[in-house]
């Protein structure tokens, strides 16, 4: 297994310094020796910068779609609007949302801050058919990791699916929803779009005039784009709100040291605007397993957490912070060793 994810890691770094790349991939995960992905990175990446990503979660039919052919189509798309992109694989039943998928796309997206240079204010979650379902599902019980939504022809039956996360998480969140007049739009798309706007959502629609359930619509990509700069936009604008209203900002984080040997302390300062501010530490593996959580609520001034390593083994990690309602603060490859 170490080897295995020795060479992902390898692979993964040479992509990660060259642009316009594709690469489907595989590594173990749960009960899966050889849980599937793929990957395409822009012409325009450059290592040296942070960079837009977009999950894109495929449809449920296994004849057609998994994470190669849903990847193939969105290439056109990512590559036009500079996105880094990732699709993981729904396996042999075709659905992404499985208790295996939903926990596998989170260990991918955290591994993709290790291969690449990624905008963790700027992660995006689109999909169709069950991959939008999904993108509701997945995206709302994980808010904290998108700046918003872009779901296209939902398979999904009025609020049903949806109800509790709509309820709890989508306030202030940004959604473009795309949908065909053909596709039932009266379960598919109306309940959704106005439970998220009674839940304080920022929402637009583009309700396609003849479509039916299909992501094959004409001008599919000037629609896509036009959908992904509308979020885009209104991310942008909240994190510019943010910046001047959040209790911490993700610039303001210090890790030290870093490498640490195993059994010192992992430390995190930062300043804190506001009290009682709620704030979890977490540092996860390159698989996406916890292996340590701190949990602190934190009052104005200069911040101290400290991470007790003793039981860390040597290796590379993902540490990550958040402050309750909001984005991380901070996905940062650390070294113990």
């Amino acid at each position: 297994m170490k080897s295995l994810l020795t060479l992902i890691l390898i692979a993964a770094f040479a992509l990660s310094t060259m642009a316009q790349q594709r690469i489907d991939g595989s590594f173990a995960f749960q009960t899966n020796p050889a849980k599937k992905y793929s990957i395409y990175v822009p012409s325009g990446y450059n290592a040296a910068n942070p960079h837009k990503l977009m999950l894109g979660l495929h449809p449920f039919n296994t004849t057609r779609w998994n994470a190669i052919s849903w990847c193939d189509t969105l290439i056109d798309f990512a590559e036009e609007n500079n996105l880094i992109l990732i699709c993981p694989d729904g396996g042999v039943d075709g659905k992404v949302d499985d208790a295996i998928d939903t926990a596998f796309t989170s260990a991918i997206l955290d591994s993709m801050n290790t291969w690449y240079n990624i905008d963790n204010d700027k992660v995006y979650a689109m999909g169709f058919s069950w991959g939008a379902r999904t993108t509701y599902t997945y995206g709302l019980n994980n808010v904290n990791k998108f700046g918003g939504f872009l779901p296209i022809g939902a398979a999904i039956t009025n609020t049903t699916e949806v109800t509790v996360p709509l309820q709890q998480n989508s306030y202030n969140k940004a959604f473009y929803i795309i949908h065909g007049t053909s596709d039932s739009p009266t379960v598919r798309l109306y309940p959704v779009r106005d439970s998220l706007i009674a839940k304080g959502a920022i929402v637009n629609t583009n309700l396609l005039s003849g479509v039916g359930h299909t992501i094959d619509f004409a001008n599919r990509n000037d629609i896509l784009k036009t959908g992904f700069n509308w979020i885009d936009s209104v991310n942008c604008y909240q994190l510019a709100l943010s910046v001047k209203e959040a209790p911490i900002t993700s610039n303001s984080v210090n890790v030290y040291p870093n490498p640490q040997t195993q059994g010192g302390a992992l430390n995190l300062s930062f300043p804190i605007r506001k009290n009682d501010i709620e704030v979890d530490v977490y540092l996860f593996s390159l698989e996406g397993k916890k292996v340590l959580n701190v949990k602190k609520t934190l009052k104005r001034g200069t911040a101290n957490i400290s991470l007790n390593t003793t039981e860390v083994s040597v290796g590379t990690y993902i540490l990550t912070a958040r402050v309750k309602g909001e984005r991380a603060l901070i996905n940062k490859k650390v070294s113990i060793e």
